[in-house]
């Protein structure tokens, strides 16, 4: 189904996150108005999918909200709604109102269930809070819960990235949940920048970053979460906004390599290995990098290791 996607920049958000500048992020600075989301959609005649993303949608008023949901609504037939949004601004009333709609996908900006590192990044909640919310989202019966979590962000470790998965697992069982991953990027202007400059933070490099997001991949897929995205969407206002952090056009491609090479040494620690052919970029790819990995996981020669490698179809 196709999307169409509408960016909500930093609009209505509860508070400012130490991190965030929505605008440099999504390369869109003004919010789009509804008569400019009913031009986008006329004269489609298949079912498509309407995305909000950015901002907090469901913390505006509530009569803008509805403007907004009134208009995504006469799509053709069958199509439906995605919403990004704040889980303060999630509460059942809120989701009462929602249903009123083709709204499907609700993803909530979680970042962390780590206390220290909601507050450090200024989140406005605690893991608890975000618990609730989530699973209040995942126990409706019509909606497809989404969470965003992020890597590097101030206090945070690998280690408490795959707790949180490990959590969000317990709290979705066998229903459905998607996630999308992002690194922390220090972008000029934000209180990140000032931390940084100051030596209080220090952002993790590209490799660690996509080590990190790979570890969270592969315990992801074990979980059975639908994997929608690693790592942002690479903009000319990106480029131009970040200071330091690993800012990487394929760091997606990276941490799903080193996924890739966690999966097969622990199908196998010295190999030999059955890759299908399908996968060839993410050991070949950017150097030779999942082939690097793999060697220092299994502690081979990276020669040996890619003779251990049989390519399947």
């Amino acid at each position: 189904m196709r999307r169409i996607p509408f960016f909500l920049p930093m609009k209505d958000c509860p508070n400012r996150c130490v991190y965030c500048d929505q605008r440099t992020i999504t390369g869109h600075g003004v919010q789009p108005a509804p008569g400019e989301i009913r031009r986008a959609l006329q004269g489609a005649v298949e079912p498509l999918e309407t995305c909000f993303f950015g901002g907090s949608f469901t913390c505006q008023p509530m009569d803008r909200q509805e403007e907004y949901l009134e208009v995504a609504a006469q799509a053709p037939a069958s199509s439906r709604i995605r919403i990004s949004t704040h889980p303060l601004c999630v509460d059942p009333g809120i989701l009462d109102f929602l249903s009123r709609f083709p709204v499907r996908f609700l993803e909530l900006g979680i970042s962390s269930l780590e206390d220290k590192v909601l507050n450090l990044c200024n989140r406005g909640y605690t893991g608890a809070t975000a618990v609730e919310r989530v699973s209040l989202v995942t126990d409706s019966t019509w909606l497809v819960p989404g969470v965003q979590l992020m890597t590097g962000l101030p206090g945070q470790d690998p280690s408490s990235s795959l707790e949180d998965i490990r959590v969000l697992a317990e709290i979705k069982g066998d229903r459905p949940m998607q996630l999308r991953i992002y690194p922390c990027l220090v972008l000029r202007g934000t209180p990140l920048e000032e931390l940084f400059l100051s030596g209080s933070y220090t952002p993790p490099g590209i490799d660690e970053s996509a080590r990190w997001a790979g570890r969270m991949i592969r315990k992801a897929r074990e979980s059975g979460f639908e994997l929608l995205r690693v790592g942002l969407q690479e903009t000319a206002s990106l480029g131009e906004g970040v200071v330091a952090g690993p800012h990487h056009p394929a760091l997606g491609e990276l941490a799903r390599s080193y996924a890739l090479a966690l999966s097969l040494v622990h199908r196998a620690r010295s190999g030999p290995w059955s890759v299908p052919l399908s996968y060839r970029s993410l050991l070949s790819g950017h150097g030779n990098w999942g082939f690097r990995e793999l060697a220092s996981l299994s502690e081979i020669a990276i020669d040996e290791v890619k003779r251990l490698v049989t390519w399947t179809r």
